[in-house]
């Protein structure tokens, strides 16, 4: 194998911590992305994929605030698995060339890429509606993050899966600082 300057390390990003404007409008909590993040994998040498947002390629910019219940769907499901598969396609490819894929970031809260928590319950779609209602968390994986974790388990891949809670950001990237190997 040919030696260069690459690290030969790589994580997989949720699509919004390198792009909040994918975010559904009026959820937007960085200017353009989670720079602290950024820079730590920067710092650590990572090589960065940033994942499709399943709920933009699905619904589109304008779409409406949903709980992880109302994407849990037949049509929602397959469209997360079909990303899903070229995602570890891509894993395997880097894995067999001597890459190390370190781990998949989510983002915690979201429907899809939540990777402890999630929103559940029916409430609507607008945001200032859904702040105000749908605040019932449960520990449990958003429909994206379950179907790649699906994904990889079937192709026995073994990546850790960890979570950018965006009300502790500091905290949260703390703590994924000394999860990730250097």
């Amino acid at each position: 194998m040919q030696k260069d300057a690459r690290s030969r390390k790589i994580v997989l990003v949720a699509h919004c911590i390198l792009n909040q404007n994918s975010k559904v409008l009026g959820l937007a909590q960085h200017l353009n992305m989670i720079v602290e993040l950024v820079e730590l994998l920067k710092a650590k040498g990572f090589g960065i994929i940033q994942m499709p947002c399943p709920e933009f390629t699905f619904a589109g910019l304008l779409r409406w605030s949903q709980t992880r219940e109302q994407y849990d769907t037949f049509m929602f499901r397959r469209h997360c698995r079909r990303i899903a598969v070229q995602l570890v396609d891509q894993i395997g490819e880097y894995i067999r060339n001597g890459i190390r894929v370190s781990a998949i970031i989510g983002i915690e809260g979201s429907p899809s890429c939540g990777v402890n928590r999630v929103y559940i319950g029916y409430s609507g779609g607008e945001v200032e509606k859904i702040k105000l209602v749908r605040k019932k968390p449960v520990r449990k994986p958003g429909v994206f993050i379950k179907e790649l974790a699906s994904e990889l388990e079937k192709r026995r891949f073994s990546i850790p899966f960890y979570g950018v809670d965006e009300k502790q950001i500091r905290q949260s990237v703390e703590e994924i600082g000394l999860l990730l190997e250097d």
